[in-house]
């Protein structure tokens, strides 16, 4: 009997409580949206640069300032991150500019040389050292030359260097955190073999104080002792800014721009062998399921003029193709595009080419924001990925 009374009690109790709470709203009715990723893509954010009349290079430093070649007044221009300039500083032929660790600049030039009575003007790194001068007094930088080619390795002359160049210079990393600064430049020329140094296509390692220590000798199989590189025109450091997460990597990318050369982008890996440095290119997947495009593919670009490697967790590279003056993205292991985010559906990486550029000479690239330098419409423009928007 308790428990038909108990029974019955509670019948009540739901009844009431369905009356005061009230019945459950049926919704099925309702189309539950699919969840779509925005698209992939890199979109141009504001401020654009149009400072410099023909910039040709652009690079951030470990300082958190932008520096630009412009061609036009042969200066490096200094910026903020806001674009507001910061001075400007005459280099004779200025084409390129990198910072070291310790905040000092290199550039590549030229300088009026005579050799026999005979002028030229030849390719040149200058340091540029504003540091004891105060970091913000950029104008009153002290600047020297520290490599005039040939007489950095050698002591005669011939007809030949004159037409040798300088075109890009990556600072390393170091060993086990230690901030050595020394660099690599890159060089092109006609000799093959230049006073017995080895050929002017290649690239080389300077100390950090600016002496000339040797050509980079490539081990791989088919490769030349001394002889690998072809028209090496750029060039980037695994050691990017910003300066308290740098890597200490000696690794470096090398774009050749050389019929000869089928594979145009290579990373050259450093290792310390029981008889010296061995260097050796990394070979990467042309046929990954992930991707519809690769960073080796033979013969892949045009005219490769400018590397940019991120510093940060994406690892991207970046080439600058100035032959279709477009800007390519790569992941760290060779495939084009940027991988799909977790909460996608894609199965692809998304390809985020940029182009419509008049003349794209230079790319970096800093806390998620790619510079495009375009010497045609005077201008240096910002981009960022879709994907790093809040």
């Amino acid at each position: 009997m308790r428990r038909v009374i108990a029974l019955f009690a509670s019948v009540i109790l739901l009844s009431s409580c369905e009356d005061y709470w009230g019945k459950k709203t049926d919704i099925s009715f309702i189309d539950i949206p699919n969840y779509e990723v925005r698209e992939i893509a890199y979109v141009p954010v504001e401020p654009k640069l149009y400072d410099a009349a023909a910039p040709i290079d652009v690079t951030i430093g470990y300082d958190e300032f932008i520096y630009v070649v412009d061609s036009t007044t042969s200066e490096i221009a200094r910026y903020d991150m806001a674009f507001q300039p910061q001075g400007r500083l005459f280099v004779p032929g200025v084409s390129k500019v990198v910072q070291d660790r310790r905040l000092n600049l290199l550039a590549i030039g030229t300088s009026d040389t005579t050799v026999n009575g005979v002028d030229y003007d030849l390719t040149t790194i200058y340091r540029i050292d504003f540091e004891n001068n105060g970091i913000l007094d950029f104008t009153q930088a002290s600047m020297e030359k520290v490599a005039v080619h040939p007489f950095y390795f050698k002591n005669s002359f011939s007809s030949s260097d004159a037409f040798v160049k300088f075109t890009d210079i990556a600072v390393q990393g170091g060993v086990s955190g230690q901030l050595n600064n020394r660099y690599y430049v890159s060089r092109t020329g006609e000799n093959q073999n230049n006073a017995g140094f080895g050929p002017d296509n290649a690239v080389l390692t300077f100390s950090n104080t600016d002496e000339f220590v040797s050509g980079i000798p490539v081990t791989a199989a088919g490769a030349v002792y001394g002889d690998y590189f072809k028209r090496p025109l750029a060039l980037a450091s695994f050691t990017q800014p910003p300066q308290i997460a740098a890597r200490p990597s000696q690794d470096f990318w090398v774009a050749n721009s050389d019929p000869d050369q089928a594979i145009q982008i290579q990373h050259i890996q450093f290792e310390e062998g029981p008889f010296g440095a061995v260097y050796q290119p990394i070979f990467y997947s042309t046929t990954d399921p992930n991707t519809t495009g690769y960073l080796q593919t033979a013969n892949r670009f045009t005219e490769p003029c400018d590397l940019a490697f991120a510093g940060d967790a994406s690892q991207f590279l970046f080439v600058a193709d100035a032959g279709v003056d477009s800007v390519y993205q790569f992941t760290s292991t060779g495939l084009e595009g940027v991988p799909p985010p977790p909460a996608s559906t894609a199965e692809l990486n998304a390809i985020s080419t940029l182009g419509g550029f008049g003349d794209l000479r230079a790319v970096a690239y800093y806390d998620r924001i790619l510079y495009v330098a375009d010497a045609q419409s005077g201008t240096v423009s910002r981009f960022k990925l879709t994907l790093d928007f809040e």
